[in-house]
């Protein structure tokens, strides 16, 4: 391991426990003159999470499966979309992809109401939510990729008679799974946000909810400790995306 490598890994974790040192001194409570109830000390979450872990765990269950099955849903229906539109004319490809890509502008808190009219259950509510918030992320990506070919190279794979799934398979796909991977990581991020408000919206599980019922009890360290969760969630998530996009695209990564 290089001394570049080791610094990159050795200074996150250093500034890491500089921050939860200050953090847990009190010094963050005294400068901004901020009670501990609103921003209780490291030990004081640990505990409360232990305390509380069987209830906390119950509830990362049920925001963790919303979460993989409307990110899930999402991006399969947002790469279909894109395979679909790659067929017609260009033309009508960009006006159809911005049409859809335009549902990226909705803002979480007006999409959820709505498909709350249409999903009875919890976890549809918030599966639904997510499919609307995450496939024009992945449409948008992937017709970018899929499009990055240099048109020279597609005349000469015509000049060859390579069939469109050669064309697809050999050129646009091996462009296309960075901007894929891009969007995967983008929008785990997303997913977990709609979850999340849809859980304090509208839910009686979840972290949200969670979050939600335990700041109604006046318990701070607890309510923290499912943000905490949803922080590592999130940070796992988006790192192990990130190291199997290196093993599938090395060439991506190489300077």
């Amino acid at each position: 391991m290089t001394t570049e490598r080791v610094r990159n890994i050795a200074a996150p974790v250093i500034i890491l426990a500089i921050f939860l040192g200050l953090w847990q001194a009190g010094f963050f409570n005294a400068v901004f003159s901020v009670e501990e109830f609103a921003i209780p000390r490291p030990s004081s979450i640990v505990t409360a999470a232990a305390e509380g872990s069987t209830a906390l765990w119950g509830a990362f269950s049920e925001t963790g499966r919303a979460v993989i099955l409307g990110w899930m849903l999402g991006n399969a229906l947002g790469f279909g979309l894109a395979l679909l539109l790659l067929t017609l004319p260009p033309d009508l490809m960009r006006r159809l992809g911005g049409f859809f890509g335009s549902f990226q502008a909705l803002p979480v808190v007006a999409i959820a109401p709505i498909v709350a009219l249409w999903m009875g259950s919890s976890m549809w509510f918030k599966v639904g939510t997510v499919v609307v918030m995450v496939f024009p992320q992945m449409l948008t990506y992937a017709l970018r990729g899929l499009n990055a070919v240099d048109p020279t190279v597609l005349e000469l794979a015509k000049s060859y008679d390579t069939s469109g799934w050669q064309v697809f398979r050999l050129f646009r796909l091996p462009l296309a799974l960075s901007f894929v991977f891009t969007s995967l990581r983008y929008s785990v991020v997303l997913a977990l946000i709609g979850v999340v408000v849809c859980e304090i919206l509208r839910s009686a599980d979840g972290l949200g909810y969670h979050i939600h019922d335990a700041l109604q009890a006046f318990n701070a360290p607890e309510a923290w400790a499912a943000v905490v969760i949803l922080a590592l969630l999130g940070v796992i998530s988006y790192s192990s995306l990130l190291l199997i996009e290196r093993l599938l695209t090395p060439w991506a990564f190489r300077r």
